[in-house]
Parts: structure tokens; C-alpha cells; sequence
């Protein structure tokens, strides 16, 4: 069966290939039909039919339900029997994939399928594979959770009887380093220490903590592991009952695969739920259908988009780092991407800089002896993968491609003895090839030099594939791209603001949620994207799809006015605390009332609802009922009390309450003149310094706000919009934290005398100056913080602002009048007008002077819309 299943699935293959303009010659289908008759000869011998047919029907039942599987991963990827049985979707063959990689004829060994799913809908397969192979036969795995330091510190604490504080005080105490134990903290910490010595109590709870680390505390279910055994598991092997009734094998993984247990992996990978919904988006949006595997990923837009470092939201190419190298290297071609990915790791990372000027001819590409030339040309002679370290023993020595897949396993482990016997046989290869001795033991140091870092090339082009989709649907669909990326991040703050201000550089407008247009997650309208429902605080899925129904079963499946939303949606799921955190992310925007005054106003609308749900659910029908059948117009029914709207930052400290952060304006707006005065740069114009603008002055050179500033050292004015404290060794405490102005972020590092001084500022939403060191690497921003004072404090230095008459209406003049009024102070006033091309200052019958401060700019704001007319 597998045959005639591989031989029907090669043929679709040829036709696929054929529409999308990339047919293969009939004399290379030769290669393909000798390839899949080999693979398929090793499959049969090692027994492993079942096997294949296993997985393929789960994962081509799993594309028929529309269920998003990843084009490969692993090893897997090098085999043409996958790819005709559609396990995989990326073709190995002009990608230089080897089959010997995933199953070594001349090593038996299981094969390893991990496949990837959609994150959301990776049960729905588990669950086919249950039903049709029989309950009994299915199972997943076992893992064991041990205690470890600050969990058995813990633990013991509570058996001890202790108080949270008591023990929270010890847990604080050991360091932030990954897998250190309590002995290691007892020498990196002295006052683990003498807290013991002073309280017997600390003592006998680190002493038995030492004890209970490392043992067992809990058994949990792998992530991915999946049991499909030969009839009844609990003739195998002991079972359990998961929480949800679900059959465990009580042996981990190891120990289940040494019993003969086959172990198939069900991974989830939250990228292909991105693009799968982006493409179900595109459909809605622009009525084009899209599939995966449609998208064309040799297009050349996706190489231009990774070239110039617009990598927010691409698969694996995210960092930092990773685009940097990639803006340097710029790929050109798919085999480009699938190289970056494998030298972007420690060890091989040393190798982009030569990789970088070999492909753009700054370098020779040179080989050692030239008949490596085929198999290292595509990575410009520099070894990546491991597939050509088998591929050099292939052609220079001779080897079989099962020997050589021996002969890297072999390099990786580096014995002796093995690896003399391995260089003997390299060597007599070459020497009946005819290759100079010298020059193949030079080759044969090489390769073992590099079989530490070389890369699996089938797991690196599979997800490769990945890459390039996500890139394509982000160049092509970038509404749609970014609405499905913060749907699938909905829960991940910090993701959503980056990805939002990622769209918003691209120009795209992300609306805030609106309870007429926004669906539980982002959606898309023309090219405008709405935050989704369901991404705001204290509203829950089923207030939504109250919401969603509620709004589907009006005659434009719009709301008219606030008085149908609350008559039409159930208000046992949508309570009154779903209804404020509504009002204060500005979901009823629009209904012709303010945020304050419905906020205090809301309840009268829902009594009022109640009221008529109330007379509809007993068949009275009231005088109001009788007089508007539509519903009703909330302003005619319920008459809310006036109230003061709510000021530009009380709207935004909500909307950050419940959105996470500022999404539909920044408390800075307005303070960009200002911060021209007092702040050296901004954290854009630092950004793009180089290491020669950021050397520290001469020492003579100080620092005045009013001569060009040294290079070193400069001022931001910006939101300290994260911040975390640590302990350091000696007792004192410093932070680490993130400030932001309107044009980027930088890491702050503040130590311990700037923070004795100006820690507690880090806490405080308002906008600051901070002063210190500049660190410039790769475009990131580092300030090694001397200072950080409120920006208010700046204000009240200030000796005289102007007012530019020019830049509003004249029927503003009134409105500014009365702001001089409301806020009368120290700082001299003066009005300039730009009269013929000529700025003059008019006299004014009084001296003003006025008070400067955030509520000033507040008002300022509030009034005129923006701030852009004062001067400082």
C-alpha cells in the first residue's frame, strides 16, 4: 500500500509543480523514481511501512479539516516518500536533501516524525487518532516535575508552617541563575547564610530543603508525545488517568521508547495559526482565496522585505541580532534564509562575517580541493549543514551516504580511536580517488572542526518554508498579517505593543475596540485593523460572544445606539464590570456620548434594558414600547447626568489599564517642543549613532545644555515604561528598565547610587528626563543612567514660552485667554505672529505669566487639539 500510495502521491506532486510554472523534466523525474524506489526499499527492510501510512493519514485527515500543518521539521524533511505522502511539503531533492539523514541504512534506528499543527487545533488531531486507532491503543506520556531550589524552599517552608514572608524573604534571596542549587547559592549569597546563623528556624529549612532538591514532586503530560501502540498499552506498561481522563503512560519518554513503545510527536506551533488566520483574513477582507501552500516562496518581495531588516513578526528572524545579520548578508534566494538560520547559532555565528562578503564578492570563494565545489557552492564554500559533511565523505573518500551519516555521528562524539579509524579510511578513499594527501587530511580536520556546529539542512529548509510564508502575507497582506500576529500574541502584552507600533510605522491605523466593528480577535476593515474584544482586560470570551450574537441579529448587524446595545445583548454575561473596562478602552465611541459621562451613567441603561426584557418576557408592552417600536433612541430614554469629560490622560491611564498600554494616543504628544529644549536626542537619532559618535568626551569637555553636548553622554525625554530591581552582591539594589519617546525605546541600567537617589521616579507614569552614558550595538540603545528627574521639574526653569498666534484660529484666541487664566505662575509670556513672512512679537495691554506643568499641556492639548503653536 505505501508504494502505490507514494507513486500516486509523486504524480500529484509533478502536477503541482507543473502549475506553478516549475515543471520537472521527465529526464530528472528518473532521479525522483530511483530516489523514492530506494527509500522505499530501506522503509520496507527496516520495517517501518506502518509507520509512514500511520502518520500520513493523521496529518492529510488533519489538512482535509482545514487544520494548518507545518511544511516539515526535523530530519524527515530529506525523505521523497514524505513528501509524495504529503507528510512534508518542501521538495528534498532539488533542495539537496538527504534521506540518509532521517534513516540510516546501515543503522537501524526509529524513525522521528515531529509534526507541527496549529496551535488551536492540535487536540482535534489527537483526539482522531484516539478515536480511530481504539482508546486503549492510545497514550500520551508521562513527565516528571522535580523540586527545584525555590520550589523545595517552599514546599519545606509550608510543611514547616511557616508564613508566606518568612519563607518569600529566603526564596528572594537566591540567585537568578538557570539550574543553580541551594549549596551554590549558600557561596554565591552570604546572607542566605547569615540569615541561618540568626534564626534557627531558616536553618533547619535550608537543611532540609538541601535535602528534598532534585527529587520527584509531581508528574505532568508531555507537550507533544504521543503513544500509538499495537493493541492494549496496559499490556506494555503501567497506566494513570491524566485531569482530563486522558490514558498516561506511566514510563517518561526514554524509558517507553526502550520498550518498544512508538512515540509520535504532536507539536504546536503558534505560526501557523498566524498565517492560516492572516489568509482566512484575506478571504473576508478582499475576497481572495489563499492557501499555504499557493504562496510562492521564491518570490523575490520576500527577499527585499528580510533584506532590509523588516523582520517584526517573521518567522525566526525576529532578534535583533539575527536581522542585523540578515540586512547585512541580504539574502537573495530561498537557500539564502535556510543558510542565516543555521549560522545564526553560537559557534557557526563567527562564519557570517566571511559568508557575508563571499556572497557579495568582497571575499574568494575557495575550496580546499575543488570537488567540493558542488557540494558547498550554495553556501559560498563555507560548511553549514551536516548534510555536507556527509556529502564531502560522499565524493572525496567514496563513502556511501550511510557511512558517511556514521562518520558525522562520529566527529560528534569525537573518540579516539573511532575517529583514527575514521581518518584511515577518509584518507585511503581519497587516495584511490586520486586527491592529494595533504589537502584531504587539511579537508578531514575541517569537517571535524565543524561537526560540532553543523546543522541539520532538512529541519532548517523545512521551517525555511515558514520563513518565506510569513514574509510573503507580510509584504503582500500587512493589514492582515498584523491583525492575525496580535491574535495570536492577544495574551502576550509586550508582544502586542511592539506588533503594534510595528503596524503603525507601516502606517497602518490600529483602531482601538469598538463594540459595532471589533470581533473577539483583531480583525481587518479595508486596511484599518480593530483591536479585538477579547483583548481587553475583564472582558471574557463569554461577554463577547454575547456581544457577537447579540450584534449578528441586528438589521445591519450594527448597534444603532447605546439603548439596543443594552436591550439586544444578555446582560447576565455582560455585567457592569465588562461594561466599564468597555468604556474605558473606548468601545462605544461614536453613540454621541463621552466616556465620563457614560461611565457614571451606564446603570441607567441597564435598569432600563432589565426593565424592558423584564415587560417583553411577561407579554406587557409599555407606553414607550407602543410609541417607538424600534427600540427606542437612548438620548429620548435615558438622560444621563452631565459630567466633566474625562482629560487626555485620565483617557489614556484607562485605556492603558485595560489595553495594557497607550493604544489610541501617547501621553508625550504634546511635549515635543519641550523636549527639543532639554533633551539631547532623541532615542532615534541615538540609535542610528556609530561607536566613534558615543566615545567619551575629553576631560575637559563638560556638559551645557546650551553648546552641542558630548558625544558620550545624553539626555531623553520619554515614559519609563518597564523596570525590574535586583539585589546585587553586596547587599545594594540597582535596576534594569526600558524608557520610550515617540521615536523608539532604549535599556536603561540604572546602579545603585543613581537609584538610592532616583529609584523610586522608575515607578511613576509621567514623563521624565534621563540622563547618562551612551552604549550603542547594532541600532539597540543602552543608557547607563547618572540621572532622572520629572519632567515638570524642567518645566518650572523654564524663563518665558511663546504662544504662536499664526498656527490657530482666531476664534481660539478667546480659549487661549483662558488658559493664561487657569494657570498664572512665574514664566513670562509672549505672543508672535508670523505676519508677511516675517515673525513678529505683538505688545499686549498686561505682562502674562503662567504656570507651567503636565496639566498645562494637558488643557493646552484638550483645547486646541495639539500643542504644536508653543515655543520654549
Amino acid at each position: 500500500e505505501i508504494r502505490f500510495r507514494s507513486l500516486e502521491g509523486l504524480t500529484r506532486r509533478y502536477a503541482e509543480a507543473a502549475e506553478l510554472n516549475q515543471a520537472i523534466p521527465d529526464d530528472e523525474k528518473i532521479k525522483y523514481q530511483e530516489r523514492l524506489d530506494f527509500e522505499l526499499s530501506i522503509i520496507d527492510r527496516m520495517g517501518f511501512n506502518g509507520y509512514f501510512l500511520i502518520v500520513q493519514d493523521f496529518i492529510n485527515w488533519a489538512k482535509n479539516k482545514d487544520i494548518p500543518v507545518g511544511p516539515g521539521r526535523g530530519s524527515g524533511a530529506g525523505s521523497i516518500v514524505a513528501y509524495s505522502l504529503r507528510i512534508t511539503d518542501l521538495d528534498p531533492i532539488p533542495n539537496f536533501l538527504l534521506f540518509e539523514r532521517f534513516l540510516n541504512p546501515e543503522r537501524v534506528s526509529m524513525p522521528d516524525f515531529d509534526i507541527d499543527f496549529c496551535q488551536e487545533r492540535r487536540q482535534e488531531v489527537i483526539a482522531y487518532v484516539t478515536e480511530k486507532y481504539g482508546s486503549p491503543s492510545v497514550s500520551q506520556i508521562i513527565t516528571y516535575g522535580k523540586l527545584q531550589t525555590r520550589a523545595a524552599i517552599k514546599d519545606v517552608g509550608r510543611v514547616l508552617g511557616l508564613s508566606f514572608a518568612e519563607v518569600d524573604v529566603v526564596s528572594k534571596l537566591i540567585p537568578d541563575k538557570l539550574g543553580v542549587t541551594i549549596a551554590e547559592s549558600l557561596e554565591m549569597e552570604p546572607r542566605i547564610r547569615e540569615t541561618m546563623d540568626s534564626n534557627p528556624t531558616i536553618q533547619t529549612l535550608i537543611e532540609l530543603a538541601i535535602k528534598v532538591e532534585g527529587l520527584v514532586r509531581h508528574a505532568g503530560i508531555h507537550a507533544a508525545g504521543v503513544i500509538i501502540a499495537d493493541g492494549d498499552l496496559r499490556l506494555h506498561a503501567p497506566m494513570y488517568r491524566g485531569a482530563n481522563d486522558e490514558n498516561v503512560v506511566q514510563y517518561d519518554m526514554k524509558y517507553a521508547e526502550r520498550i518498544g513503545l512508538i512515540k509520535f510527536d504532536f507539536l504546536g506551533l503558534k505560526t501557523l495559526t498566524h498565517i492560516h488566520h492572516a489568509l482566512k483574513l484575506v478571504q473576508e477582507n478582499r475576497d481572495k482565496k489563499i492557501q499555504e501552500k499557493d504562496i510562492p516562496i521564491h518570490d523575490s518581495k520576500i527577499y527585499e522585505l528580510l533584506s532590509r531588516g523588516d523582520t517584526a513578526g517573521v518567522f525566526q528572524f525576529e532578534g535583533e541580532g539575527i536581522t542585523d545579520a540578515t540586512r547585512k548578508i541580504k539574502p537573495s534566494k530561498f537557500s539564502d534564509i535556510v543558510a542565516i538560520t543555521s549560522l545564526y547559532r553560537p559557534g557557526p555565528m563567527a562564519n557570517i562575517p566571511d559568508f557575508t562578503k563571499r556572497k557579495h564578492g568582497e571575499s574568494p570563494v575557495e575550496y580546499i580541493l575543488p570537488e567540493t565545489k558542488a557540494v558547498l557552492e550554495e553556501t559560498y564554500g563555507i560548511m553549514v549543514y551536516q548534510e555536507q559533511v556527509m556529502g564531502i565523505a560522499a565524493v572525496i573518500a567514496g563513502y556511501s551516504l550511510g557511512e558517511a551519516d556514521m562518520l558525522r555521528r562520529a566527529m560528534g562524539k569525537k573518540i579516539k580511536a573511532e575517529m583514527d579509524q575514521q581518518r584511515e579510511r577518509f584518507l585511503s578513499g581519497a587516495k584511490e580517488r586520486g586527491h592529494d594527501a595533504g589537502k584531504a587530511n587539511e579537508l578531514f580536520d575541517l569537517m571535524y572542526k565543524f561537526a560540532d556546529y553543523g546543522f541539520n539542512k532538512s529541519h532548517a529548509a523545512a521551517y525555511s518554508v515558514i520563513t518565506a510564508q510569513t514574509a510573503w502575507v507580510k509584504h503582500y497582506y500587512p493589514a492582515e498579517f498584523f491583525a492575525a500576529l496580535l491574535s495570536t500574541e492577544v495574551g502576550d502584552t509586550d508582544k502586542v505593543v511592539k506588533y503594534v507600533k510595528d503596524a503603525q510605522k507601516r502606517g497602518l491605523n490600529v483602531r482601538a475596540p469598538h463594540v459595532n466593528f471589533s470581533d473577539y480577535l483583531f480583525s481587518v476593515r479595508g486596511d484599518e485593523i480593530y483591536f479585538g474584544l477579547g483583548g481587553i482586560k475583564g472582558v471574557g470570551g463569554a461577554a463577547v460572544e454575547a456581544i457577537l450574537e447579540a450584534r449578528a441579529k441586528q438589521p445591519d448587524q450594527k448597534f444603532k445606539s447605546l439603548q439596543e446595545f443594552f436591550e439586544a445583548v444578555d446582560l447576565r454575561r455582560v455585567n457592569k464590570r465588562v461594561i466599564e473596562s468597555m468604556i474605558k478602552a473606548g468601545a462605544f465611541e461614536g453613540f454621541e456620548i463621552h466616556r465620563a459621562q457614560l461611565f457614571k451613567g451606564f446603570p441607567q441603561f441597564i435598569d432600563r434594558a432589565l426593565g424592558t426584557q423584564k415587560d417583553r418576557d411577561s407579554g406587557q408592552v409599555s407606553l414607550f414600547g407602543m410609541l417607538d417600536s424600534g427600540g427606542g433612541n437612548s438620548q429620548e430614554i435615558v438622560t444621563l447626568p452631565d459630567e466633566k469629560p474625562w482629560g487626555r490622560i485620565q483617557s489614556l491611564a484607562h485605556e492603558k489599564e485595560v489595553l495594557g498600554f497607550y493604544l489610541s494616543d501617547h501621553p508625550l504628544k504634546g511635549f515635543e517642543n519641550l523636549s527639543k529644549v532639554w533633551a539631547s536626542n532623541t532615542i532615534s537619532e541615538i540609535s542610528q549613532m556609530t561607536s566613534d559618535d558615543v566615545k567619551p568626551p575629553p576631560p575637559d569637555q563638560k556638559f551645557n545644555r546650551f553648546n552641542q553636548p558630548p558625544r558620550k553622554r545624553v539626555i531623553v525625554a520619554g515614559l519609563i515604561i518597564e523596570s525590574k530591581e535586583m539585589i546585587t552582591k553586596k547587599g545594594t539594589r540597582m535596576a534594569f528598565g526600558k524608557v520610550e519617546d515617540l521615536t523608539g525605546s532604549a535599556e536603561l541600567v540604572i546602579f545603585p547610587d543613581t537609584f538610592s537617589q532616583c529609584g523610586h521616579f522608575l515607578k511613576e507614569e509621567r514623563p521624565v528626563l534621563v540622563g547618562g552614558t551612551v552604549e550603542v550595538n547594532d541600532g539597540s540603545v543602552k543608557i547607563l543612567v547618572d540621572n532622572i528627574a520629572p519632567f515638570e521639574e524642567a518645566m518650572r526653569k523654564t524663563q518665558r514660552i511663546t504662544f504662536r498666534l499664526d498656527k490657530i484660529a482666531e476664534d481660539k484666541f478667546e480659549d487661549l485667554n483662558q488658559l493664561i487664566q487657569n494657570f498664572q505662575g512665574n514664566t513670562q509670556v509672549r505672543m508672535m505672529m508670523n505676519i508677511d513672512q516675517r515673525l513678529m512679537e505683538l505688545e499686549t495691554e498686561s505682562v502674562y505669566k503662567i504656570q507651567i506643568s503636565d496639566a498645562f499641556f494637558e488643557e493646552a492639548h484638550q483645547l486646541f487639539g495639539q500643542t504644536d503653536f508653543i515655543e520654549i
